[in-house]
């Protein structure tokens, strides 16, 4: 498949446009949740329903023209494309995962044995070049390879990966973040560890609230919604578990850890 440089940027420009209506418009309801609790499942009603199929087929087309176009040039466009429109899926992912948070039941979670160490270093595999790209080392260990634990795998991921982006996003380029799994009193406890820009101590108990966002994060990320450790708390807890964070200060890194039960 072959298309002109035009039809590429025409694209390019209608999914930037699209971003930044979703961002413009998502910014403004944002600022109204606090005051009116309803409209917030109705935005994310219509996320889930209006947003979430186009996208995909964005995706797909932009997959499927990449995969067979040969000009370099209009091969990076649609990689561009493809990202661009990966990026809106996860924050509309991301949207609909905070109303599941918010409903008590735990009916929507499917539950597996699991094995940790695998889920833990399969996807740490995924963050290769994240962390490549910003010059950070990852270390990755397992004090034993038969952790088992009953995990809602998609869930437990977008919790890691929450803690794993945050890790890369807030640690200098040159830092270590260390990612690890051990058996503690009849207890599966992961860990990730950087050496990043810390968390203020008045801050701790705040870390898990629902749009909280530290005056040291925002200046390090501006993009952040300030709901990604809340939502990782909430799936957490409906795997019986808890999530804890420590920091020694700024600029002294955090530590979170997740500790959910292990099964035979």
């Amino acid at each position: 498949m072959t298309m002109t440089l035009p039809y590429v940027l025409l694209i390019s420009s209608s999914i930037v446009i699209f971003g930044v209506i979703v961002k413009s418009l998502g910014g403004a309801i944002w600022n109204k949740l606090n005051e009116n609790e309803n409209l917030k499942y109705e935005f994310i009603t219509i996320i889930a329903h209006k947003f979430r199929t186009p996208l995909t087929q964005m995706k797909w087309l932009t997959e499927g023209m990449a995969a067979t176009e040969q000009d370099g040039l209009k091969k990076q466009g649609l990689s561009d494309m493809q990202r661009a429109t990966q990026q809106l899926i996860d924050l509309t992912g991301t949207l609909i995962e905070l109303t599941d948070s918010d409903n008590a039941t735990r009916s929507s979670y499917s539950f597996e044995r699991v094995n940790v160490c695998d889920l833990v270093r399969n996807l740490a595999e995924t963050f290769k070049k994240t962390f490549h790209e910003k010059n950070l080392f990852l270390a990755v260990s397992c004090s034993n390879p038969d952790i088992f634990a009953n995990i809602d795998t998609p869930r437990m991921e977008f919790v890691l990966q929450t803690l794993l982006q945050n890790a890369a996003t807030y640690s200098p380029p040159g830092r270590n973040v260390e990612l690890s799994v051990a058996f503690e009193k009849k207890k599966a406890v992961i860990t990730v560890s950087d050496n990043g820009i810390g968390i203020d101590p008045k801050d701790l108990n705040k870390i898990f609230t629902k749009f909280f966002r530290t005056a040291n994060a925002q200046k390090t990320d501006t993009e952040g919604f300030g709901v990604g450790l809340y939502l990782a708390q909430a799936i957490v807890r409906r795997h019986s578990g808890r999530i804890n964070v420590f920091s020694e200060g700024v600029d002294r890194g955090a530590t979170f850890q997740i500790i959910v039960p292990i099964v035979k």
